[in-house]
């Protein structure tokens, strides 16, 4: 699959096979946000893979999942495999560009999809309480969670300028809006 399609496919995923993800799958994933992108080459991003059950189990707790959908929040037999924490390491930068951010988990969930694995991107996170359970020093701050694993469900891309809030239909069809792309792409000039 070429990387256009997988653009295309990936979709966030909140229910999981209760199925491992070897360690040489997860470190080329890891090493996938590594080489990201970075403002002045200041690499400041760290990473915590987490998949011990326990601390998996914890973490679980302090997470929430598709605001618009309270419903889709998965249970504990539709885990992640593992989440991974991104980190901000405040030594190697004291003003963090978040854009760095941003494309180090968009070549993590790409790589991720590339393993057939699936993910979600999560901010809506109890990070004090994450930060205790990872023993994270003071100086490293928890940006976010990335969950990963064997998806279950496989949401519908809709093009729609009418609304952006998902959402499941009768037969349990889970449904994604993405404005248009005629609705968001100008040429030469910003035209409403």
């Amino acid at each position: 699959m070429d990387l256009y399609e997988l653009i295309i496919r990936r979709r966030s995923i909140r229910k999981f096979a209760q199925k491992k993800i070897g360690i040489t799958t997860l470190k080329k994933i890891i090493d996938a946000g590594r080489l990201a992108p970075s403002a002045a080459n200041l690499q400041f991003i760290e990473y915590v893979v987490i998949s011990e059950k326990t601390i998996l189990d914890e973490v679980f707790r302090y997470t929430n999942w598709a605001a618009y959908l309270p419903a889709c929040k998965p249970n504990q037999e539709q885990m992640p495999a593992c989440f991974i924490a991104v980190l901000i390491n405040k030594d190697k930068s004291r003003m963090p560009d978040l854009r760095d951010v941003g494309a180090a988990c968009q070549n993590i969930m790409l790589a991720a999809q590339s393993f057939g694995i699936s993910s979600c991107w999560l901010g809506a996170i109890d990070k004090i309480e994450v930060t205790k359970i990872l023993k994270l020093p003071k100086n490293i701050l928890l940006d976010s969670l990335i969950a990963i694993g064997y998806g279950t469900e496989y949401p519908r891309l809709v093009n729609s300028d009418r609304d952006i809030k998902y959402w499941i239909d009768k037969t349990g069809q889970f449904f994604v809006p993405k404005r248009k792309l005629s609705s968001i792409m100008h040429l030469n000039r910003y035209v409403k």
